[in-house]
């Protein structure tokens, strides 16, 4: 079915096609091109006629092209920088290999029709490119981990992650129900109801090591039952910016005292050790007394070092 008008991607794609062709259908006749190109009569003078303007720089009469298609037939002239077919630069065969593995990472596991179509395409592009090795990319999220989450997003369904945590360095396992996926500072995060904190969490994307769908009524014991955060408090001794990005809190001078929460008692030990003595911890006294254990014992390592 001939259609009136082109996106302009596909008018584009049909003018870089229309030289090669011509040259080796020299005399053609307008409604022969346009069937061809299955677009209309109309539609295929309007391209000849903006192929007419098109040329080399210094666009005078020697540099453009000179196409003749008045008579109802088509011939086509001074065109040779475009003559031959439209091909794919080594660059631009690396890229799409490249792409094709990104696909290919983040296709579900029932999809092994489209794997196998992007594997059959994976190996034409390395045959014809001529490449020793086939080529592959690491992204630094899972493709796969994001598709799942963005399944169980949109069908309200479950997910069992095992989830590399920082504060703790350990790998646990939870059951989650995602809520919505946001990027920021260069990561992706995944805001989720976890059924193993019975609270609402925020997760790295990139240190979630495998995403598996589940069923999540099972897991629900007691959706009212919530851990509460820990309230704690430091002090401000070098207001530097590694001090506002890790408390997330805005820049105050030296010796400001600021009440923050968190859920986490590992995260509050790691980031006032990671400061360095940029802050002090002022509450709870509890987990003072774990950072002055912590911090002793490393002394000691070093005195025995």
């Amino acid at each position: 079915m001939s259609r009136e008008l082109s996106a302009p991607l596909l008018r584009t794609a049909r003018l870089l096609d229309l030289v090669p062709f011509l040259h080796n259908h020299q005399g053609i006749s307008l409604k022969e091109l346009a069937q061809h190109f299955e677009v209309t009569t109309k539609q295929m003078s309007a391209d000849l006629s903006t192929l007419w303007m098109c040329g080399l720089p210094g666009y005078t009469h020697l540099e453009l092209m000179n196409l003749n298609f008045e008579s109802g037939f088509v011939t086509i002239a001074n065109a040779e920088t475009l003559s031959k077919p439209r091909r794919i630069t080594f660059q631009e065969g690396v890229a799409l290999l490249l792409g094709l593995d990104l696909i290919a990472s983040a296709l579900p596991i029932d999809r092994q029709d489209l794997s196998t179509d992007v594997e059959s395409l994976r190996d034409r592009l390395t045959a014809k490119l001529g490449v020793p090795v086939k080529l592959s990319v690491v992204a630094s999220t899972s493709g796969s981990t994001v598709t799942t989450i963005a399944q169980a997003i949109e069908s309200g369904s479950g997910v069992l992650i095992q989830y590399h945590s920082i504060y703790k360095d350990e790998v646990s396992e939870r059951t989650v129900k995602p809520t919505d996926m946001y990027e920021s500072e260069g990561h992706q995060y995944l805001r989720a109801y976890c059924f193993t904190a019975l609270d609402n969490r925020e997760f790295r994307i990139d240190r979630i090591k495998s995403a598996t769908p589940t069923e999540v009524s099972t897991y629900v014991e007691n959706p009212n039952q919530s851990v509460e955060k820990i309230k704690y408090a430091i002090t401000i001794k070098v207001p530097s910016r590694d001090v506002t990005e890790r408390f997330g809190i805005a820049h105050h001078p030296v010796g400001t005292t600021v009440e923050l929460s968190s859920y986490s008692p590992q995260w509050i030990e790691r980031s006032v050790m990671a400061s360095a003595g940029a802050v002090t911890l002022t509450t709870p006294s509890q987990t003072r007394s774990e950072i002055s254990k912590k911090a002793q014992l490393m002394l000691n390592r070093y005195k025995q070092a």
